[in-house]
């Protein structure tokens, strides 16, 4: 893509962000190393598989830009939601009431990929904020960030290799029931 197509797109897709017309910017597939942005609007612009190497978002702590920090161990906690039998909401195959601890073999370490393969856990606004159905059940987790992989400008989602079940929650994110040693201890949710 070359300069002149790049800056009419970040025109348009600025006439869009501010409602007077253009389109929203589609960088899928753009090499943009060494492109200067400086004063470009791109919210909302999709970047799926733009290569964004050599950019200032390249070294962005991602997770933590989501609001999920470690603990000094790396330790971090995060949330997934399930269907009410404990199977995962877009894909099956991993039944979260099973067991404690849970690993996959292989997780997309493509931090420009959305969606993709691994353990998918999420910040508690963005399960609140996605899922209306109640019906739906809202697990803790805890994982170490090593094992993570946070897409770039992630509106809350990442991936993870492994992680253990702390316990269910309720829709206000308290726990009411906990994992110990495997055996699940009901507890008081703190109103």
């Amino acid at each position: 893509m070359d300069k002149g197509k790049l800056a009419g797109i970040i025109r348009e897709h600025k006439k869009w962000a501010m409602g007077e017309g253009g389109s929203r910017a589609d960088l899928s597939g753009a090499y943009l190393s060494g492109a200067y942005l400086s004063g470009a609007d791109l919210r909302g612009a999709y970047l799926s598989r733009a290569d964004l190497s050599g950019t200032i978002l390249e070294n962005i702590n991602w997770l933590a830009y989501i609001g999920i920090v470690p603990n000094k161990s790396g330790v971090a906690y995060a949330y997934k939601v399930t269907k009410s039998d404990g199977e995962g909401i877009h894909y099956s195959g991993i039944n979260y009431t099973s067991k404690q601890a849970f690993e996959v073999e292989k997780v997309d370490p493509d931090v420009n990929t959305q969606c993709s393969y691994g353990i998918n856990l999420a910040t508690f606004s963005w399960c609140l904020n996605s899922f209306t159905d109640k019906s739906y059940r809202l697990f803790m987790f805890k994982f170490n960030v090593k094992d993570a992989v946070c897409p770039v400008g992630s509106d809350g989602k990442f991936r993870v290799k492994k992680c253990a079940k702390v316990g269910e929650c309720n829709w206000q994110g308290n726990l009411v029931s906990k994992e110990v040693n495997h055996v699940q201890e009901k507890s008081t949710a703190i109103q």
